[in-house]
């Protein structure tokens, strides 16, 4: 069992992965700052072995902003220098985003980027609305990239983040066009896949006819390809349920895996290269510690890596969990590091069935190292993008009283995932479990975890930095 990710590694943006598994390497151990290993390594980034450059593509690029940013990303990856990084950062980033992540930041992880999966090759726009555009593209290695731009409300024309999710090799498969019987085939297993598992039956089946009364109205015969339909019942689903974990995604099965297996999170070497999201442990000014944590995973070596960061931080006098760019994990990793923070057994959370039975109870439990006393003044820095199981870490922490939330209200997912194949080419995700808080007797879902003190996410490591150390002054 596992959230849905939506979150990992930073460019300025959130880099979302949806990776096959792989054999996992040792976990790398935790220095002074702890970064993530860079990926240079793995491919140089002027390999002979990269993917045509946007110029080559033939995209008709929006005339937009998204499709201006875009088309410029695009390029900017194609040629790789530092000039054009420098000057795709400085053009389009929003002011904001400079001042938290310098360009010589963000010139190491763009070109980790590029080594990691060379040039990406832009194939087709999948969607394209006045503030977010989400392109195809091929890596180097074959993959299958979905890149989904956003651009910044407040600051027109300016991005606010890059998301990419990832495909396995089996993924790497060109987008067939719809006919009318792989219509009615996909909408009919899709209304099946939502009306038996949804986490609420009502709210399922009303999903179900939604999408058969779209198809026999001729509401889908426009829609030309496989991609573009899992995109179009998606927002269909979504209308209905208000649900973002819930979609239907282009996934054709990987032979390479038992089944044609799936998965939603990177896993093994690909997660041993991200340092298992553990982006950065450190001591800072007063003796405060931070860590910025991108994904809750749960590996044996994850463990031992988040083991290794609370040993890291053991004489700290307050501790910082940086969960901006968090899109959520697995319940397992929440409890493992929420036990740190306990010394008696404390029930977290529980997870109910669409039958209303609880089926799973979170409590704290024992660790491999020291925990750290019950009065270690405890923050949570949040955004608008922390989603799903990073959310349930704040939520148990707040309701418990044993953290402060700094930030943002968060973006409100609080339901588990399943992956339902329907098809050969489609995956639907769909939520089969929802979380129950021990406290408040409901939870997050459509609504987010409400910070204790509310400031924007790009001020609220300084926020907490502060009040962290006036609660040190006071003891």
């Amino acid at each position: 069992m596992s959230f849905k990710l939506a979150a990992a590694l930073l460019l300025g943006a959130t880099l979302s992965l949806t990776c096959a598994a792989t054999a996992a390497p040792a976990a790398p151990a935790v220095s002074t700052p702890m970064e993530v290993p860079s990926a240079a390594a793995r491919r140089p980034a002027d390999s002979p072995a990269t993917a045509p450059s946007a110029k080559a593509a033939g995209i008709a690029w929006p005339d937009s902003a998204a499709g201006r940013t875009a088309r410029d990303f695009f390029a900017m990856l194609g040629d790789g220098s530092d000039g054009a990084i420098r000057a795709f950062e400085s053009s389009h980033r929003t002011a904001a985003a400079l001042s938290e992540v310098p360009i010589e930041e963000r010139l190491r992880r763009t070109k980790d980027l590029r080594a990691r999966f060379g040039a990406l090759a832009p194939n087709e726009i999948l969607r394209a609305a006045e503030k977010a555009l989400t392109v195809s593209a091929t890596s180097a290695d074959g993959d299958a990239i979905e890149v989904e731009f956003e651009m910044d409300a407040k600051e027109p024309g300016k991005l606010v983040g890059i998301r990419l999710a990832i495909g396995g090799a089996g993924a790497a498969v060109p987008s067939r066009p719809m006919t009318e019987e792989s219509r009615v085939e996909l909408v009919e297993a899709v209304a099946r896949a939502v009306a038996s598992t949804y986490v609420y039956p009502d709210i399922g089946k009303t999903m179900a006819a939604r999408i058969r009364q779209a198809l026999a109205s001729g509401a889908y015969a426009q829609v030309a390809n496989e991609k573009a339909m899992a995109v179009r019942l998606t927002e269909d689903l979504r209308a209905v349920s208000h649900d973002r974990h819930l979609s239907v995604d282009f996934s054709p099965a990987d032979p390479s895996l038992p089944g044609g297996a799936h998965s939603f999170v990177p896993a093994g070497a690909d997660a041993a290269r991200d340092n298992y999201a553990f982006k950065k442990v450190e001591v800072l000014a007063g003796n405060v510690g931070l860590i910025r944590l991108d994904l809750f995973l749960n590996e044996p070596e994850a463990m031992k890596t988040a083991d290794a960061a609370m040993a890291f931080l053991e004489h700290a006098d307050a501790i910082v969990f940086d969960l901006r760019h968090n899109g959520g994990g697995d319940p397992e990793m929440i409890r493992h590091l929420s036990s740190y923070f306990f010394s008696a057994r404390t029930h977290l959370n529980s997870m109910v069935d669409r039958d209303g039975t609880i089926v799973d109870d979170f409590w704290t439990g024992d660790v491999p190292g020291k925990k750290f006393r019950d009065d270690l003044p405890l923050f949570v820095l949040t955004s608008a993008r922390t989603f799903s199981g990073a959310e349930e870490f704040t939520y148990n922490l707040r309701n418990l009283k044993r953290a402060t939330i700094v930030g943002e209200t968060t973006g409100g997912g609080a339901h588990p995932v399943r992956a339902v194949r329907v098809d050969d080419r489609f995956i639907v995700s769909v939520p089969f479990l929802r979380a129950l808080n021990p406290i408040t007797k409901t939870n997050w879902e459509g609504v987010g975890v409400t910070p204790d003190v509310k400031t924007a996410a790009d001020e609220a490591l300084d926020k907490a930095l502060g009040l962290a150390r006036r609660a040190i002054g006071k003891r």
